[in-house]
């Protein structure tokens, strides 16, 4: 799998013009997912991040999922690019709950 994303957005100077999933970048430095939706951040992590940015480059690309479920195209996304980066293995291996 491919990603193409956009760069980092401070968060004090920038919000997303879209809503949908972003990369967050915490204060310690790591990443995580959070949702962008009704002018607010949904679905975050419990640690403050400083930082956004967009999956990918193209939006074009992400608005042809979003015509039929915008919310199951993007958790099976977020899904797909944590297990990319963090596949676990066995029993440890992240399954939606």
């Amino acid at each position: 799998m491919h990603i193409d994303p956009t760069g980092w957005y401070p968060l004090e100077q920038y919000s997303p013009v879209r809503e949908g999933w972003y990369e967050v970048q915490l204060v310690s430095g790591e990443t995580a997912f959070a949702k962008y939706s009704d002018g607010k951040w949904t679905e975050k992590p419990p640690l403050v991040f400083t930082h956004w940015r967009g999956l990918s480059k193209d939006p074009s690309k992400v608005r042809d999922a979003e015509t039929f479920g915008a919310d199951v195209a993007a958790a099976e996304g977020v899904r797909a690019v944590w297990n990319a980066f963090f596949p676990g293995a066995g029993n440890e291996a992240h399954k939606p709950m």
